[in-house]
């Protein structure tokens, strides 16, 4: 990966959050639908199991 690439992750929003705590920028792709349509109602734990491209499918 290139200098202007790892500049470019810089920049995103995601990139920021993702060093906050979260593990994957999907997880963010994941609360934005659960926010729209409830998916994880009754939901006690949820495993990411990375596939690709990206992590989720």
């Amino acid at each position: 990966m290139g200098k202007a690439s790892r500049d470019k992750n810089k920049r995103d929003i995601y990139y920021w959050k993702a060093k906050e705590g979260w593990h994957a920028r999907s997880s963010f792709k994941l609360l934005q639908i659960d926010e729209e349509f409830n998916i994880f109602e009754a939901v006690k734990w949820v495993v990411d199991l990375c596939a690709a491209p990206g992590s989720w499918s």
